[in-house]
């Protein structure tokens, strides 16, 4: 009996010893986010990559070896992405589909996009609380892919035929699940689509692009589902559970499928699409609010 009473003795002691080794916590706020990788900059075109801004909130769960130190991973869903313009020469494939007819028009592009992928992000860190205020962090992260979108516009001119081929469009571009119609530029109603001259036809393109449309198909994702890289950052406690954060992300994959990466810059020679093989890595800057317990 007294074995037994000492053997519960040590269970309850421990689990109360653990728990207290345990800690809790929500964060939220803000991201900026960007892609690094090479950019076109030449005297008939120019390609930049900016900071584009999103919001982030998640849940964590820390251990404590110490008063020091301790290891907390988190579960955080995260908007990354970029800003993307491309301003030069360039062209644009224009399918006629009443009569089966494709044609690469060369030209100039005004083209600007805002990137916003949605990611579940699950870090793990190596956390040093400095003093009764100051906490550092770092270690590596992983996020999976689960809603790349687009928005923004574009405006072409052709180089050959300009009063008859100048046109706008928008561009919504929902990467995983873009419309078959959106894909082929297939525009169900007249108040959907751009009347332009093409060898005195009159064809029709969609006032809304979709993140297909250039090629005509979509074969695979444009964005991989998968990123890894490390992250690290500070926290200042403002009280004993509430604090602020600063975060820097840093990621080692390619973010885009170099297989439907179209190119902008121009086409082959056997009129077939440019694909870049470029690496677009992850780099983000995270401002949180949070609380532990």
């Amino acid at each position: 009996m007294k074995f037994i009473k000492l053997i519960l003795f040590l269970v309850i002691a421990f689990t109360i010893s653990s728990s207290e080794a345990q800690t809790f916590g929500v964060r939220a706020g803000l991201n900026y986010s960007t892609f690094l990788g090479p950019s076109i900059s030449t005297d008939n075109a120019e390609e930049n990559y900016g900071f584009s801004n999103g919001f982030h909130f998640g849940l964590s769960y820390a251990y404590d070896f110490t008063d020091l130190f301790s290891l907390r991973s988190e579960i955080v869903y995260i908007q990354n992405g970029s800003t993307y313009e491309y301003d030069g020469e360039s062209y644009y494939v224009i399918r006629d589909l009443q009569r089966g007819k494709e044609t690469f028009e060369n030209g100039t592009i005004d083209y600007d996009l805002n990137i916003s992928n949605a990611y579940i992000s699950i870090p793990i860190m190596a956390n040093y609380r400095i003093n009764r205020k100051w906490e550092v962090f770092g270690g590596p992260y992983v996020n999976m892919l689960i809603g790349p979108t687009g928005r923004g516009k574009l405006r072409f001119e052709s180089s050959s035929r300009p009063e008859d081929i100048t046109f706008r469009q928008s561009l919504d571009f929902n990467y995983g699940s873009d419309a078959p119609a959106q894909i082929i530029g297939y525009s169900p109603t007249s108040s959907d689509q751009i009347g332009i001259l093409v060898d005195g036809e009159i064809v029709s393109l969609p006032r809304f692009a979709g993140a297909y449309t250039r090629q005509g198909a979509r074969t695979e994702n444009k964005f991989n589902f998968l990123d890894v890289g490390l992250t690290a950052g500070a926290h200042y406690f403002l009280n004993k559970g509430f604090f602020i954060g600063f975060q820097i992300d840093y990621g080692f994959l390619d973010l885009t499928n170099n297989a439907v990466d179209v190119s902008l810059q121009g086409i082959n020679d056997d009129n077939t699409l440019q694909f870049s093989d470029d690496k677009d890595a992850h780099f983000g800057i995270h401002t949180s609010f949070g609380f532990r317990f």
